[in-house]
C-alpha cells in the first residue's frame, strides 16, 4: 500500500464518521427547531394572558379558583423605573428662553 492509498482510507474513514455524526444530529435539530418556534409562540401570549387572568380575577375569579382550572398566575413584567435624575428637567436658562434678563443695579449703590 503506498501513501496515496492510506490517504485515501484516512480519508474515506473520516467521511463516513462525519455523515454517521451528521446523521445522529438530524433529529436533534429538527426538535430544536420545533422548540424554538413553540418557545418563541409561546412568549407572544404572555402579554395577553396576563391581560385575560386580569380579566378574569376582576370578574371575581379568586387565585385559588382560576388555580382549579389550570389557570396559572402570569408571570409579573418587569417595570420599567426611571432613574429619578432623568424626571427633574433642567432649570431653564436666560439662553433657553430667548429673552435677555436686564442687569440689575444694587439698592443701597
Amino acid at each position: 500500500m503506498d501513501a496515496h492509498e492510506i490517504l485515501k482510507k484516512a480519508q474515506d474513514l473520516q467521511a463516513a464518521k462525519l455523515a454517521a455524526k451528521q446523521a445522529a444530529v438530524a433529529p436533534l435539530a429538527e426538535l430544536l427547531a420545533t422548540r424554538i418556534r413553540l418557545q418563541s409562540e409561546f412568549a407572544e401570549t404572555e402579554v395577553p394572558y396576563g391581560k385575560a387572568y386580569a380579566v378574569a380575577a376582576a370578574a371575581g375569579w379568586s387565585p385559588a379558583e382560576l388555580t382549579e382550572i389550570g389557570a396559572t398566575e402570569p408571570t409579573p413584567r418587569p417595570r420599567n423605573r426611571r432613574s429619578k435624575s432623568s424626571d427633574k428637567a433642567a432649570p431653564a436658562t436666560a439662553s433657553d428662553s430667548g429673552t435677555e434678563i436686564p442687569a440689575q443695579t444694587p439698592v443701597n449703590a
